[in-house]
């Protein structure tokens, strides 16, 4: 995948989202999914106190004068956001279960790989201890 190509992954993402969270039958709410919608508020109110706010970026691109954050949830994980996009879909998955909402969730997390494809090259690229970060830190979970 190449850079231009995130303008359209990060659609496809927001689609996906809305087709998760508009198609979810919020009255049914199931005490399964509580764990995962409340472990998503946390990672990513984590991640967004620890990189503060304005550092964000949904296109996979690097903003001028970046830094490589490795502390907070980076510490083990390099992308806390896409892992609690993940998080959500999940418990909107238990929520509202239907085989083409389970298909969307797949979707989802295709879409947040490949644009983490992206990033991670364009990472790698413009930080030179970014491989050995790789090595210390997973994807999306601890143990994933």
């Amino acid at each position: 995948m190449k850079k231009e190509h995130g303008g359209f992954l990060v659609g496809c993402q927001f689609i996906l989202l809305v087709l998760l969270a508009g198609s979810t039958h919020w009255l049914d709410l199931r005490l399964l999914a509580l764990p995962f919608l409340f472990a998503s508020l946390l990672l990513a109110g984590w991640a967004i106190r620890v990189m503060r706010l304005g550092h964000f970026h949904i296109r996979p691109a690097i903003k001028e004068g970046a830094i490589l954050v490795t502390h907070g949830p980076y510490r083990y994980i390099r992308h806390p956001m896409y892992a609690s996009i993940l998080l959500a879909g999940l418990g909107l998955l238990l929520i509202t279960f239907s085989w083409l909402r389970l298909a969307a969730f797949f979707v989802l997390w295709l879409v947040l790989y490949l644009k983490l494809r992206i990033e991670e090259e364009l990472l790698a690229r413009h930080f030179s201890d970014y491989t050995s970060y790789q090595k210390r830190s997973r994807m999306f979970f601890p143990w994933f």
